[in-house]
């Protein structure tokens, strides 16, 4: 195992791992660039928080509905060829999203809404983690999931960083007018890197044979609370920061970057210990570090802090970025060596149904406990790390998971 551990990744698998990681950091740059302003953006066209946390979640719901048909697709005629549609798709729904003021008032939300759905379109995630599996050994992924990880964590960092400031000079819709060319901009590199592989002889391995697989049911849970926990803090975010700290877009870059230096750093911590074999008992701790998360966000009085300054908020952003980017590379790593060989895509596929299926829970959630007092917030979220704590112990090695 040790040996292992320390071979190096051959020539052949770097290029894979370079491409995938460049065409799927370009993509999530475009994501991260909306994130943190995207709840101003949808109440331009409602005075509904609701539907405005509706439309920030849309994404997530057919992200999730067609991770399983694309990952199975591509189980089948290849990963290329889906990785390409994909992405044609996402960006055409990112134009979409740029141009609702160009309809009558009454609809602009449902423009919108489309626009994320369309956006969604492009399920590819399940597809590149696929891949990575088809091209590494088990013993290796967790660290050829960090290395994907790594222009995902650049992208999470200018992302939140820039969009607003961009936001603030050239207004929210350029975000994703650039959002649209940046997918566009990741075409080369997947028609030009990534290996045309044959298509299989062989069907896929049946939904139920990987349904079948408690720890692999128990990481799916995990996936779809991971992002309901992202969901929720960043529509929160702008919302916070607007009207508890009165402070404009162009300056929460001066809040984000301490918090994502922190889990840049935390991140590789976690995934080397994954490779270790820690990778269950350190998703279980990641999930309860959402504890303290969730107390200094909404209840930071209850310990001493004041709720006014920002002192909590940044305490509580730094745990929910080192909780999250921790489980972002264990998880699937997890659900790879759980799964059947011949139903990496399948398996990846619905764990990521899952997980986007929790972003968009978590945008409407969010939009309906805002009328409440901070409190059943709170506790809504420690539930549930709670909730993935346990379900990551049960999906352990030598639990009774099956």
């Amino acid at each position: 195992m040790t040996t292992s551990l320390r071979l190096p990744f051959t020539s052949e698998k770097k290029k894979i791992l370079l491409a995938l990681a460049t065409a799927v950091g370009l993509r999530m740059l475009g994501l991260f660039l909306v994130l943190p302003v995207f709840t101003l953006y949808g109440l331009q066209f409602t005075s509904s928080r609701f539907l405005a946390g509706f439309a920030f979640g849309a994404y997530g719901l057919t992200m999730g509905l067609l991770q399983i048909p694309f990952g199975r697709l591509s189980d089948h005629i290849g990963r290329r060829t889906v990785l390409i549609l994909g992405t044609v798709v996402f960006s055409l729904g990112a134009f979409l999203c740029a141009i609702p003021h160009w309809f009558p008032s009454g609809i602009q939300i449902g423009v919108l809404i489309f626009g994320r759905l369309v956006q969604g379109g492009g399920a590819i995630i399940s597809t590149a983690f696929a891949t990575v599996a088809d091209h590494i050994e088990p013993e290796r992924r967790s660290t050829a999931m960090a290395i994907l990880g790594i222009p995902i964590g650049v992208a999470a960092a200018l992302g939140v960083l820039a969009g607003p400031v961009i936001a603030g000079k050239l207004g929210i819709a350029s975000l994703f007018w650039l959002t649209g060319i940046l997918g566009l901009g990741s075409l080369w590199l997947l028609v030009s890197s990534l290996p045309k592989t044959p298509s299989k002889k062989t069907k896929p391995a049946p939904l139920g044979e990987v349904l079948r697989i408690k720890r692999l049911l128990a990481l799916d849970c995990g996936g779809f609370l991971m992002n309901f926990f992202i969901s929720t803090f960043f529509f929160y975010f702008p919302l916070i920061m607007r009207d508890q700290h009165h402070m404009t877009m162009s300056r929460y870059s001066n809040i984000l970057l301490p918090m994502i230096m922190v889990s840049g750093v935390t991140m590789f911590g976690f995934s080397r210990g994954a490779d270790h074999g820690w990778g269950n008992a350190l998703a279980a701790i990641a999930f309860l570090i959402f504890l303290p998360y969730a107390l200094l966000l909404f209840r930071p009085d209850l310990v001493g802090m004041d709720p006014e300054r920002l002192t909590a908020f940044v305490i509580a952003g730094t745990l929910f970025y080192i909780a999250f980017t921790g489980l972002e590379p264990i998880l699937p790593s997890l659900v790879s060596r759980f799964a059947p060989g011949s139903a990496y895509g399948t398996a990846l596929g619905f764990f990521n149904t899952t997980q986007f299926l929790g972003s968009a829970v978590g945008g409407p959630v969010a939009g309906k406990l805002w009328r409440y007092p901070p409190t059943y917030v709170m506790t809504t979220l420690m539930a549930c790390g709670v909730a993935g704590s346990l379900l990551m112990l049960a999906a352990r090695p030598g639990s009774k998971s099956h």
